[in-house]
């Protein structure tokens, strides 16, 4: 068998785990690369505690460099500014080019902060360490200046339930710095309703959501199109303006500038179109996993709403992936692998500052069979024994 060149693009959920995936299927007989513009794994669902010093940049990274030279595996820091797919080619930055015989695409998004004015200057995020280290600061200087808090997630935003988590959390830190007197929340969402996350709902999360929305006196706006945000709050396209001291608002993902860049390979936004094999329709040597992959809405909003498209079922997608490309070596008619992202199992903890929800059901988009929400302060610790679990595991090379 000829020895092939695999180039994995990304080091996150979906290239990190492809990458020790691999290696476990194919061993030393063929070469695996990862090509990322960080050394750095993080775990972006603790993102959500970052602001408020609960957690500090070592507790929620790792270099991945050690783990990678441990398993043979090569790593090329450099940032991919395009591709080349009728010449098997990955473009980085210095002008050079590495060429692959099969690619799996795993970089994650790019956040769209300029999809509407003052989104990048007059508001915070938490995608990404930078970011939420601006919203440290941020939220330290609310402290010492409190007022309204809105907390959004925009027109086009997929990643709900990370916006969920971090209004419920501020809300327990208001609670905490005993300033619900002198501080309002309000959520403003592109969801037609509490709790839609982009995916038509989930069991009765509706309910819940709505219950702690009148318990903790949170305000909503649904269906609602942000149009500016300005230093003290936050104008929406139906006129009304928002007063905000500390505005948080999740944005709208787009595909990665290497991706747009490359005629053919994503569609209008920069998502990669798969098979359910996760295999380009195209170019049957490249691959994609995790944010960079389209997710058809399960069904129209008002207002656009995209898909999450959360850790499990990243690492899902990227085993699913690097199977192909094992089975695309071995050839001989060697059976493909699919997972199609409406079937995969739904598994997800929403902390809520000191309690929480474990959601599990048995797809991710509906209809399901079986849906649960286990509400409780168990949920919480949960997340945090399931934080503390994974960064071990992956520390280790477990995925």
């Amino acid at each position: 068998m000829a020895r092939k060149r695999i180039i994995i693009v990304g080091t996150s959920f979906a290239g990190y785990t492809a990458a020790l995936e691999l290696k476990e299927l194919v061993g030393d007989n063929h070469d695996i690369t990862v090509v990322a513009n960080t050394d750095r794994f993080l775990f972006f669902p603790s993102l959500i505690w970052y602001p408020f010093g609960l957690r500090q940049e070592k507790d929620i990274t790792f270099d991945v460099r050690p783990v990678y030279d441990a398993h043979g595996i090569g790593f090329v820091q450099a940032e991919v500014t395009g591709f080349e797919p009728d010449r098997s080619r990955v473009l980085i930055k210095n002008g050079d080019s590495i060429e692959y015989d099969y690619l799996l695409i795993g970089t994650g998004p790019k956040v769209d902060y300029d999809y509407f004015p003052g989104l990048r200057e007059n508001s915070f995020s938490i995608v990404g360490l930078k970011a939420a280290e601006r919203t440290r600061a941020g939220w330290v200087r609310f402290l010492a200046d409190p007022g309204p808090v809105v907390i959004a997630s925009a027109q086009g935003a997929a990643c709900f339930g990370a916006a969920y988590e971090f209004l419920f959390n501020v809300r327990y830190q208001i609670a905490k710095n005993d300033l619900e007197k002198k501080a309002s929340l309000t959520y403003v969402t592109a969801e037609p309703f509490a709790a839609h996350f982009g995916i038509g709902g989930f069991g009765n999360a509706r309910q819940m959501c709505e219950w702690m929305f009148t318990h903790y006196h949170i305000a909503a706006r649904y269906d609602s199109v942000i149009k500016e945000v300005i230093p003290g709050g936050i104008v929406l396209e139906s006129g009304e303006t928002l007063p905000s001291r500390f505005t948080m608002v999740m944005p709208r993902f787009l595909g990665v500038d290497a991706v747009r860049n490359t005629p053919g390979l994503g569609n209008a936004n920069g998502f990669i179109e798969v098979d359910d094999g996760y295999q380009h329709a195209r170019w049957r040597n490249i691959f994609a996993a995790g944010v960079a992959v389209h997710v058809k809405p399960p069904g129209a909003t008002k207002v656009p709403c995209g898909v999450p498209k959360t850790g499990y079922p990243t690492e899902q997608m990227a085993k699913t992936a690097v199977r192909n490309i094992v089975a695309e070596i071995k050839g001989d008619g060697a059976p493909k692998v699919a997972a199609k992202f409406d079937d995969m199992s739904a598994y997800c903890i929403m902390d809520t500052g000191n309690m929480g929800m474990i959601i599990v059901g048995d797809h991710m988009l509906a209809p399901r069979e079986h849906e649960f929400i286990i509400p409780g302060p168990e949920a919480h610790w949960a997340k945090v024994a399931f934080e503390k679990y994974f960064l071990w595991s992956r520390r280790h090379a477990h995925v």
